[in-house]
């Protein structure tokens, strides 16, 4: 039985690689060359079986059932996304130009915040705005390796993001470990733009989402430091045309800054309900939202088949 296990074990281990392997490098690189409403068209093809993302695809269907009740196409849309996603990497990856339809402007001249969630594609935001000359300084933190045990072409792939988003930020990336001194001197000194995402999950965190039929709560870092600054906050979301197969950027500069929590959280929650599969952080909800009665009598998810990083707050 003990051999058995172990041969089970490495098989699930190998199921991994393969799929991180193809839905990474191989399925993006070779979507990336592709006109757009063929690569959304295979991607949507592709997206409709579990096994692509091992661990991750069950997460986000559980998820999608504790807030809408049922799962319906969620996650074959979260999945869609991930890959289209993927591919706009690979594309700026390889120096060619996002597939990138705007509505709204930023404003002149940096020093103010750009504001979203992780939602749609959104790395072509970050070459948009280098591309406008508001040096955008994109706030997060780097995947370490401990956050994904046994899974190195994973680990690769985020690396590869990371140097991206390194490339596409001249004045460079803000990363933990200070990242509130650095934004505080960044909007002081006027000269860039902070790209901040405050959709991170919280179990007891101040904001709550309304989605579906329940409620997620999110951490408030930042809105504080914004608030103090005087800076301008424009929000902004990424949604992947579901014809085309291109992404629309749409730019919102909010009134002010008084109750900008309030604010973020509202316009998160009409982005996330508009089009909910595309809301990238499916996966890794689980365990950050308090289960229902049914659910709290069922068996916890058995572990294994993905390991991912928590996508915690980057200015703790």
């Amino acid at each position: 039985m003990r051999s058995l296990g172990n041969m089970m074990g490495v098989l699930r281990w190998l199921h991994c690689q393969i799929t991180d392997l193809f839905t990474a490098f191989v399925l993006p690189l070779f979507g990336a060359l592709l006109p757009a409403r063929l690569t959304k068209s295979l991607f949507w093809r592709l997206a409709a079986w579990p096994g692509l993302f091992p661990g991750r695809y069950p997460s986000a269907r559980r998820s999608a059932r504790h807030f809408y009740g049922r799962a319906g196409e969620l996650p074959q849309t979260w999945a869609w996304t991930t890959l289209m996603e993927a591919a706009e990497t690979w594309r700026l990856k390889l120096g060619l130009s996002p597939r990138l339809d705007v509505e709204g402007n930023w404003p002149d001249r940096p020093g103010f915040v750009a504001a979203s969630l992780h939602y749609g594609i959104g790395t072509g935001v970050l070459w948009h705005l280098r591309e406008a000359g508001l040096s955008p300084r994109f706030v997060f933190r780097p995947v370490a390796r401990g956050d994904l045990p046994g899974r190195p072409i994973l680990l690769a792939w985020y690396r590869l993001r990371t140097r991206l988003i390194e490339r596409l930020c001249p004045a460079g990336a803000i990363t933990t470990g200070g990242a509130r001194q650095e934004i505080a001197r960044t909007l002081e000194q006027g000269d860039a733009t902070p790209v901040i995402l405050f959709d991170a999950p919280d179990l007891e965190g101040r904001w709550q989402l309304e989605i579906g039929r329940a409620q997620l709560g999110l951490r408030a870092g930042g809105t504080r430091l914004i608030e103090q600054s005087g800076a301008r906050t424009i929000f902004f979301h990424v949604r992947v045309d579901r014809q085309s197969g291109r992404s629309r950027l749409a730019i919102e500069a909010l009134p002010g800054n008084d109750g900008l929590g309030t604010q973020l959280a509202a316009r998160m929650q009409a982005v996330i309900e508009a089009d909910p599969g595309q809301w990238l952080l499916w996966h890794g909800i689980e365990g950050l939202y308090p289960p229902r009665a049914a659910e709290a009598d069922q068996p916890p998810a058995p572990p294994g088949g993905d390991s991912m990083p928590r996508h915690s707050d980057p200015l703790d």
